[in-house]
């Protein structure tokens, strides 16, 4: 690759001089001060969950029969409104022997969905996972599952969750969420990996 291209995906892209919280409760805050290879001090407000990497997945669900996809509409509290996104959820080590297991749940929660074929669409070089927000620390691992099938006996959702499941988007309709700005942008990053991996196998 042109050097002028290579970016730092690592975590080392400045040297972390001091880092102390700020502020802890579901999501913590961080005081970080880094220095910059031209000397330059910075201190920056960082944001997120207090967990080992990686943070959180996302599922995208494919029916390579009819062509759809499985998404849900779901509350946000942030902006307070109602955003699609995929399945997505926390890596919890006290509930998850790994990301993939996690992954497994969360389709069976949020989507009632289960089985299929599974495929991790993790880039080798970011084992670690794929950043969230550029002034947040959560990382997370895009995963794709290929016809799963209704769930029986669905898990759990968690009591906060607001979410509608919608069945059966043709792919031309998420790509117009998606351009719209309506869905979030791990599921937007998660959708652009799974299209472009069923592309490849000649599954659209």
């Amino acid at each position: 690759m042109d050097s002028q291209l290579e970016i730092n995906t690592q975590g080392t892209a400045a040297k972390v001089l001091v880092e102390t919280i700020s502020h802890k409760r579901f999501i913590t805050v961080w005081n970080r001060q880094t220095e910059f290879d031209d000397g330059r001090i910075i201190e920056w407000d960082v944001v997120g969950h207090h967990t080992p990497y990686p943070t959180f997945v996302v599922v995208f669900a494919y029916n390579t029969t009819n062509k759809t996809t499985c998404i849900l509409k779901e509350y946000c509290q942030g902006t307070n409104e109602i955003k699609y996104t995929c399945v997505a959820g926390s890596v919890d080590r006290r509930k998850h022997q790994s990301p993939m297991e996690s992954a497994k749940y969360e389709l069976s929660e949020e989507a009632r969905l289960t089985g299929g074929d599974w495929v991790c669409l993790l880039p080798p070089e970011q084992q670690d996972g794929i950043s969230e927000l550029k002034w947040g620390r959560n990382r997370f691992v895009p995963y794709l599952c290929l016809n799963p099938e209704i769930d029986a006996k669905p898990r759990q959702r968690d009591l906060e969750e607001c979410i509608q499941v919608v069945n059966d988007v043709p792919i031309a309709d998420l790509k117009r969420f998606i351009t719209k700005g309506e869905m979030m942008l791990p599921s937007v990053q998660t959708c652009w990996m799974a299209l472009e991996y069923l592309a490849e196998q000649n599954l659209l």
